[in-house]
């Protein structure tokens, strides 16, 4: 285009102006990209059902007070006393019409004002105005759902997420309680109240803020914060591990050798970084592209940035923060992790990615690429993307709703009741389907949170 300025086809000022218009136009289809992501969530979590664990933890409520409950969690299972506290609390308004989708938009509503938190905090560098800001928390936000390897786990399984996903929002908001330039008295208390979350929920995210705070000292980047917050996570986290229920979880976990330790966390960190490529981050790239304009866009510039030994450091650290996530893990539990344990790893990667897109847009800002077609392409793919997902879990729930009614029947003349299989992709929802044996753990628990006597058995034929 500048060629064409050059040899006199535009004057500089029609040029300058069919780039605002550009500008204009992008922005327009960056926020329509954000609002298809919110749309999604909310579509999803309208959709979404309890499963496996819930119904266990609600049977539970059904029968016992809350304190025998979390006892019995800190004492027999395992010390997450923070994340446990918080799953008994909801749980408290289960009876609730539509209680799993207020619950969602709960959830990805103080998200987000965490991540609103984050961009005012660093707002120094950007110098956007409010509305840049609620848009591009929402992009960030979406770019760590297609980050997560198991977003339906993390995300969209009630037991699940209060440990992963709630852990996942208490760093973003010690992240930004900490990068705040004035604080006032109420970031300090965020501060205090996120990283005992972490602590006593999620330990390889404890692990990594420790981490974070260590190297925070010896930059002497508020090394007074930094040691409170420090070792407000180790008591945290202390009190997780050394819990009577953790110790008992420890003794059942099967133990490694050091080789199957290699060779289990290598399996891992390729299944984690490459058999999920296509599904993670590959349209996270695509979704948190709108960084880079961004990137341009900003007032900062970044000093000697060169972006071919950027990149090569930036995918070094992502490999760092995968092998030690999945070491940890795999250690612990003596085999290859979950997949919603690797939500750290997914935090890591996001911050990197919009870091590094940001920072190569801030390098091209004299740079005239027309790069709008990616945006084009991200609202053409999220109107499918929604349309696919709308009817895959809009069968899905009913199948499910369906299901649960048909046991409820027959359970009230049956000691015995047989459920054809649910023969729908689930989607983006977790789905723990259940066996031919009723004394599998996933029929015990749905028996037990609909309060029946009747043993819940799969028809295969």
């Amino acid at each position: 285009m500048t060629k064409f300025v050059e040899k006199g086809y535009f004057s500089k000022k029609n040029y300058a102006l069919l780039l605002t218009m550009n500008r204009i136009k992008s922005l327009h289809m960056i926020t329509l990209q954000a609002i298809l992501f919110v749309v999604f969530l909310v579509i999803t979590f309208y959709f979404n059902r309890f499963a496996a664990d819930d119904y266990h933890f609600i049977g539970e409520l059904n029968n016992k007070s809350f304190q025998e409950i979390y006892e019995h969690l800190y004492f027999k299972w395992h010390g997450r006393w923070a994340s446990n506290f918080l799953l008994l609390a909801f749980l408290q308004l289960r009876t609730l019409p539509h209680f799993l989708f207020f619950y969602g938009l709960l959830t990805c509503g103080v998200f987000y004002l965490g991540i609103q938190r984050l961009f005012y905090a660093l707002n120094h560098y950007f110098n956007l105005s409010s509305f840049y800001i609620s848009i591009y928390s929402i992009l960030l936000m979406g770019g760590l759902f297609f980050c997560s390897s198991s977003p339906n786990e993390i995300w969209f399984w009630y037991t699940s997420s209060v440990v992963y996903f709630w852990s996942t929002i208490a760093f973003f908001y010690a992240l930004s309680s900490f990068l705040t330039p004035n604080k006032k008295w109420l970031d300090h208390l965020i501060y205090i109240l996120s990283l005992a979350y972490i602590g006593g929920s999620n330990e390889p995210l404890a692990l990594l803020s420790i981490s974070l705070f260590f190297i925070a000292f010896l930059k002497k980047e508020q090394i007074k914060l930094s040691i409170i917050g420090g070792f407000t996570v180790i008591i945290a986290l202390e009190i997780n591990y050394l819990s009577a229920g953790t110790l008992h979880r420890d003794e059942i976990t099967p133990n490694l050798d050091s080789l199957n330790l290699v060779l289990y966390t290598g399996y891992g960190c390729m299944q984690f970084l490459f058999f999920k490529f296509h599904t993670t981050f590959l349209p996270a790239l695509f979704f948190c592209f709108p960084f880079y304009l961004l990137g341009k866009k900003a007032s900062y510039i970044p000093n000697q940035f060169k972006p071919i030994p950027q990149l090569l450091y930036s995918l070094l650290m992502i490999y760092l923060a995968v092998f030690f996530n999945q070491l940890m893990v795999i250690y612990a539990l003596g085999g290859l992790s979950p997949a919603r344990s690797s939500v750290t790893s997914s935090i890591v990667i996001v911050l990197i990615l919009v870091r590094y897109l940001f920072l190569l847009g801030s390098h091209h800002k004299s740079k005239q690429l027309n790069l709008s077609p990616i945006i084009y392409f991200n609202v053409i793919g999220l109107i499918i993307f929604n349309i696919y997902f709308f009817y895959t879990h809009r069968q899905y729930a009913q199948a499910m709703d369906q299901r649960i009614n048909f046991i409820k029947k027959k359970s009230n003349f049956q000691e015995e009741v047989y459920v054809p299989p649910l023969l729908l992709h689930p989607g983006y929802l977790y789905n723990a389907e259940l066996k031919e044996n009723p004394k599998y753990f996933v029929n015990q628990h749905l028996k037990e949170g609909l309060g029946i006597k009747s043993d819940i058995l799969l028809k295969m034929n």
